[in-house]
């Protein structure tokens, strides 16, 4: 059954993917390094679509990290979308999908990154696994504690701005996870084709998991 994951737009219509493949995007001539193109490009879409959220990204090929130092390390740029993106405005209030516990947060700073960031834990009756939320608003933090109980549908935080979720056009990162290793608060949510199949193998595609 379908799973919302903004407080306001609980219905499946509400949803509709976009592609933000470097493919996709050369072919348009869409620079998404430009923030203004991109949000007029995404606003264009939503109108012709007649739909309030648009979703994508996981397993993408992206080059709206091409000009940012936090992807471009060692040699290696990292380009490929690990976790699904939700475009809607600033300031919607988001939902956790099912319960769970707050494992971690953090607000990590810098172009190109997180901002705030909230990670939850969830159990099953056989497995463990976490839920990531990147690109909040940092009042998002201001109530969130360590194991802290989330109930399913709740609202926990709210999508950020430009000046606080890391410079992007307003969108939620949302990303499942097998296994954490040492990470809090933080996640890659973006990789190396190098290290693609560990990633894969490590994470759950969030629009099969929403049943989008």
């Amino acid at each position: 059954m379908f799973q919302p994951i903004f407080n306001f737009f609980r219905h499946k219509a509400d949803y509709k993917p976009v592609d933000l493949s470097k493919t996709n995007l050369d072919r348009l001539g869409i620079n998404p390094q430009d923030h203004d193109e991109l949000s007029n490009y995404l606003n264009q879409i939503k109108k012709s679509l007649n739909t309030k959220v648009l979703y994508g990204g996981y397993l993408e090929e992206r080059s709206l990290y091409n000009n940012k130092s936090l992807f471009n390390s060692d040699h290696k740029q990292r380009n490929i979308h690990i976790g699904a993106d939700f475009w809607a405005d600033a300031g919607q209030d988001i939902v956790a999908p099912l319960d769970g516990i707050v494992h971690s947060f953090a607000d990590n700073e810098g172009f190109g990154n997180y901002g705030p960031c909230i990670i939850l834990k969830h159990q099953d009756q056989q497995n463990t696994f976490y839920s990531l939320y990147g690109h909040l608003s940092k009042k998002s933090l201001d109530s969130i504690r360590t194991g802290q109980i989330i109930k399913r549908n709740h609202k926990f935080c709210r999508l950020g701005k430009p000046g606080e979720n890391g410079g992007y056009v307003p969108h939620l990162h949302f990303q499942l996870i097998k296994n954490m290793g040492d990470y809090k608060g933080d996640y890659p949510g973006v990789c190396h084709l190098s290290d693609l199949e560990f990633y894969k193998n490590n994470t759950i595609n969030p629009v099969d998991f929403l049943e989008l």
